[in-house]
């Protein structure tokens, strides 16, 4: 069965779109007991249908069955999903402002400290 399905997703792929849960599950249904044979679906007791054929007529009877892969928002390839979530949080996150004292402080200290106070007042002006 796993080819069958197979077929019938990248057969929407082809066309520009992706089956949703629901278009699978219609599918499903459709081909069940179904046989892949030279690259069309063998249905029991109906004859055969290649698979965009299939695709086109699950489509048709239900659109927002399927997204469109041109409107997609499809994940960067070569990043995993905690670089992703990583990237998204660091993006939503706001900069933290400094505290309303803060020249007060900077203007009394000097060395080490003094650096340290810069470098947190360039990352926090980020």
């Amino acid at each position: 069965m796993q080819d069958v399905e197979d077929t019938f997703v990248s057969a929407c792929r082809r066309m520009g779109y992706a089956p949703t849960a629901s278009a699978m599950r219609r599918a499903g249904v459709v081909l069940a007991g179904a046989t892949l044979t030279n690259g069309m679906f063998t249905l029991p007791n109906l004859g055969a249908i290649s698979p965009a054929d299939l695709a086109r007529s699950l489509r048709a009877e239900a659109p927002e069955d399927f997204a469109d892969l041109s409107q997609a928002s499809l994940p960067p390839h070569g990043r995993n999903l905690t670089e992703r979530m990583a990237a998204e949080v660091a993006a939503s996150r706001k900069p933290r402002a400094l505290p309303s004292d803060w020249e007060a402080v900077r203007r009394t200290k000097a060395g080490l400290t003094a650096e340290f106070m810069s470098e947190i007042e360039d990352n926090r002006k980020k």
